[in-house]
């Protein structure tokens, strides 16, 4: 066999091996920025349903009325976020708490 003709063959398999990994790693960048995509619209859509949630939970947590007149699922999701701000203002409290005592002059 030719040396040649055994060298000219080797540098085609690499190069067709190139072209080839080349053409795959295209086609997994192609599949990772539309998975990177579809999670950023995603998000997009958890952050939305979050905001709405947060402006209907806005409007109806000073109105009695028509917080009464909601499902009772919503009325216990109004009740839950209600304990959660009152934890949330109590758990502030004890950091507060825990900050002054920290800085407190030490005898």
């Amino acid at each position: 066999m030719d040396t040649n003709s055994l060298w000219t063959k080797i540098k085609q398999g690499l190069r067709d091996g190139a072209a080839t990994a080349a053409e795959r790693a295209e086609h997994l960048g192609r599949l990772g920025r539309a998975r990177l995509d579809m999670a950023r619209t995603r998000h997009a859509i958890h952050d939305a349903f979050t905001e709405l949630g947060g402006h209907i939970y806005d409007q109806l947590k000073d109105d009695e009325a028509a917080a009464e007149a909601q499902s009772e699922a919503v009325q216990k999701y109004i009740q839950t976020v209600r304990e959660l701000e009152e934890q949330l203002q109590n758990q502030e409290q004890q950091f507060k708490a825990l900050q002054e005592a920290d800085n407190a002059p030490k005898n």
